[in-house]
């Protein structure tokens, strides 16, 4: 239950949501699916004198437009599950989404834009979108931009939205079909990931860990896998890599920072191994 009286809006446009939260500056809280806002007022962790729930704004829609797929900021963890354009051309999205913690009241309920928004470490959706290169357009007053995957997470618990901004929507551009993988550590079916790792293996390898840091983790990759074939040879240079990558890991109540950077390699493996198989069959 939230104590702490708020007032409650539903815009039904981008421009109503912002000019909005034009009228609340620093006081307003933005609710994409809610699965993190919420709890948190519940908690009284946080105080909102308003709250703007952007799921009538038209932000839920999953398109294909001139070669890039755009998923809308609101559009559900079902909703990219069950959409053909993720399947045929973003099928790591699937995956992390199937596999959410939280089972299926999240998917149906929980968004990826909300979860990118949010920039937890201990999170399934921002190595994921990192790794798949994506582009995330944010409007707010003083018009749209576009922000880098990498770009969006500034630190732990904090993106890069300035006041009055909101994410309106994620574009990932259509490449030649690429291996892929995505693995997640976590304590128990129910409890959120100590780690992981997504790799897209194409023309640019791109491997990125999660959850081992306050941000997403690049892993350099281009010497290693970029024209060379995956071979044991090549995944343990990767392998190596990717746990040399870990410069401060981060630490919280599911995991010591010692233990994430321990796991940061083998959680690597798991993902481009998943991506090794891809290519044998």
């Amino acid at each position: 239950m939230i104590a702490q009286p708020f007032v409650y809006h539903a815009p039904t446009s981008v421009a109503e949501a912002i000019e909005i939260l034009a009228e609340n500056p620093g006081t307003s809280r933005v609710i994409g699916g809610g699965t993190w806002v919420v709890p948190e007022c519940n908690r009284d962790e946080s105080r909102p004198a308003a709250l703007v729930d952007l799921r009538r704004a038209g932000l839920s829609g999953i398109d294909v437009v001139d070669g890039v797929v755009c998923v809308g900021a609101t559009a559900t963890y079902s909703a990219v599950m069950s959409s053909p354009d993720v399947a045929r051309h973003l099928p790591l999205l699937a995956a992390m989404a199937s596999g959410i913690t939280g089972g299926r009241q999240i998917q149906s309920q929980g968004t990826v834009g909300g979860s990118v928004v949010a920039a937890r470490p201990s999170s399934d959706a921002p190595a994921a979108v990192a790794a798949l290169d994506a582009t995330l357009v944010v409007a707010g007053p003083d018009g749209e931009r576009r922000v880098t995957g990498t770009g969006m997470f500034a630190d732990a618990s904090t993106s890069c939205l300035r006041e009055g901004e909101i994410l309106t929507r994620l574009e990932f551009t259509v490449r030649p079909a690429a291996r892929w993988g995505y693995y997640k550590l976590k304590r128990s079916a129910s409890s959120w990931p100590i780690a992981t790792a997504a790799c897209v293996l194409g023309e640019q390898p791109r491997l990125v860990l999660g959850g081992v840091s306050a941000t997403p983790v690049h892993v350099d990759l281009g010497s290693v896998l970029a024209g060379r074939p995956l071979t044991p040879d090549t995944i343990e240079e990767a392998v190596r890599r990717a746990a040399d990558s870990v410069s401060t890991p981060w630490e919280d109540e599911l995991a010591p920072a010692t233990y994430r950077s321990a796991v940061a390699g083998p959680v690597a493996r798991r993902a481009l191994e998943m991506a090794a198989h891809q290519e044998e069959s």
